[in-house]
């Protein structure tokens, strides 16, 4: 929390227009007074470059249409001179003929043939004349008529009435693009035609040169305002630069020297910060080094304390389970065999520590040294349990202890010699007779809790017969310590109720299933502490 607070008073003190607020504000007043001034200049542009197209359409309007008004004038008198000398020559034909069958008869007959003789080439010069005369009028109008100046290249379309047509063309020798007008009110008349040509080519050339030099204005203020904002930023950042490298050097006391608000302030702020943590995280790596040592240690410690073998000897089968938790601890099972091969005996030892860690490991792997050496050499069980617990007593800090639940097995006589050294869970005895399980749990304080008087005073060997079929299982409490996904404990009734259920089985199999059923039990809950079962069991 104070760390935050802290954060939180630096990011106050830090305060000031950030790079994005400063840089926006830069090139929208930049950016506004270039819009200003090249708006003011495309309107001016733009009004000048419409009047300049205007007055340049109607010019090519105008240079284009009366060359072609004056050939159609034209054409349209050609036409009208070829026809007027067709009628004429028409006319012509029938007058001869009239005249010559009315021509009047002379007296001498001679001189009427000679006049007659002349009328008649008179007649036909004139007609050669005539036919000459139209026949260059037909010439000159096929002439006019195939000199097509422009060719519609759309359909056309009808405005006023039909009075005026309009129609997309292509004229000239480069065949540009342009529209064609037509007026016509009476088929009699000639037709007066406006092509007006396309203009859009000049206009774009005038705005593309608009476009390219406001572009290229509002570049190079976007450029230099950027440099402006750039170079405000890259001072501070290069002194930040400057303090990493020293800080990078090792030097975990160096503060960063950049004074600024904004992004930049906090940046150094959390740079100082970051620095303050690494120096605190340097103090802490040895003391983390440490306790995974620790760890090491209590886990090569548990190891060693688990048995590397399983008993084994004619008549019985011995078995034992071990669940590892993540919480390390001091808590073993171990195997006792008396005389060679067990022959004597063989002893079943369950043990609890409670410290955790390091220090309950080593006190874990004391007190199975103490037992063993106190166990194995057979004779009197309370004895033996009594001098390891003086030794321990001495040897283990005030608070810690260890209890146990050990019971020595005769193969010969069949008879289990049960001690608990304060052990919270019972022996459980299965007998193959009834299928019932019974608990022994005879009386007993814990081992290196008292010296000797209370622990000698306490202590109970307790005698438990185990014949064919029967079955004896020691347990830590780990195993009835284990919690399901809501959080509720297994218990000691549901770990009796899985041995009875179970425990005719062969020792292989119990503890398969055993295994099983704490393992679906516990779901996706982890172990609170290891646990330990061993079992042995009479053919």
């Amino acid at each position: 929390m104070a760390a935050r607070k802290r954060q939180r008073d630096d990011d106050k003190s830090s305060a000031g227009l950030p790079i994005w607020a400063r840089f926006t504000l830069s090139m929208a007043i930049a950016l506004t007074l270039v819009s200003s001034g090249a708006g003011f200049l495309l309107y001016q542009t733009v009004r000048q470059v419409g009047a300049n197209v205007q007055q340049q359409t109607l010019l090519d309007t105008v240079q284009l249409t009366a060359p072609q008004t004056l050939r159609e004038i034209e054409r349209q008198r050609v036409r009208a001179e070829r026809e007027v000398f067709f009628d004429l020559e028409q006319q012509l034909g029938k007058d001869a003929a009239q005249a010559v069958k009315d021509f009047p008869a002379l007296e001498n007959q001679r001189e009427y043939e000679r006049v007659r003789k002349a009328f008649s080439a008179f007649q036909l010069g004139l007609k050669e004349t005539l036919k000459s005369s139209r026949e260059q009028r037909e010439a000159r109008y096929r002439e006019l008529s195939a000199q097509d100046f422009w060719k519609q290249t759309g359909q056309a379309t009808e405005h006023a009435n039909g009075a005026v047509i309009q129609a997309e063309v292509e004229y000239g020798e480069e065949r540009h693009h342009g529209l064609i007008f037509k007026y016509q009110v009476k088929e009699d008349q000639p037709p007066v035609f406006l092509l007006l040509p396309d203009s859009s080519e000049v206009s774009d050339r005038s705005m593309l040169g608009l476009i390219v030099g406001a572009t290229f204005a509002v570049i190079l203020v976007g450029v230099i305002v950027s440099f402006m904002v750039a170079n405000q930023v890259s001072s501070p950042i290069t002194q930040i630069v400057n303090d990493v490298r020293q800080i990078s050097t090792g030097d975990l006391g160096h503060r960063t020297h950049a004074h600024t608000g904004g992004e930049i302030g906090t940046l150094a702020r959390a740079i100082d910060r970051m620095t303050k943590s690494l120096s605190e995280a340097r103090e802490n790596e040895v003391e983390l080094q440490v306790r995974q040592r620790e760890v090491e240690v209590a886990t090569e410690v548990r190891e060693q304390l688990l048995p590397q073998s399983t008993p084994k000897f004619e008549g019985y089968e011995v078995g034992q389970l071990h669940l590892s938790s993540a919480a390390l601890g001091g808590d073993f099972h171990d195997f006792i065999e008396i005389g060679p091969q067990g022959r004597d005996g063989v002893g079943l030892l369950v043990c609890e520590v409670s410290g955790k860690g390091l220090p309950g490991a080593l006190v874990g792997a004391t007190a199975r040294s103490y037992l063993r050496a106190k166990l194995t050499g057979g004779g009197d069980l309370k004895s033996a349990l009594q001098e390891a617990n003086k030794q321990l007593a001495r040897d283990v800090r005030r608070g810690m202890a260890v209890t146990s639940i050990y019971a020595l097995v005769d193969p010969r006589e069949g008879i289990a010699s049960v001690a608990c050294t304060g052990h919270k869970l019972p022996l459980i005895r299965f007998t193959g007779a009834d299928k019932k399980v019974r608990l022994i749990h005879p009386e007993g304080i814990a081992l290196g809790f008292d010296k000797g008087p209370v622990f000698d005073g306490k202590l109970e060997i307790t005698k438990a017969p185990v014949d064919p079929g029967d079955r004896l299982v020691l347990v830590n409490s780990g195993a009835v310590s284990i919690t399901n996904d809501a959080g509720e404990e297994l218990g000691e009734k549901a770990l009796y109720a899985l041995v009875m259920r179970f425990g005719a089985l062969p020792t292989e199999s119990f503890l398969a299933k055993l295994r099983e059923a704490l393992e679906q039990y516990r779901g996706e809950s982890g172990l609170a502490r290891d646990v330990s079962i061993v079992t042995l069991s009479r053919a």
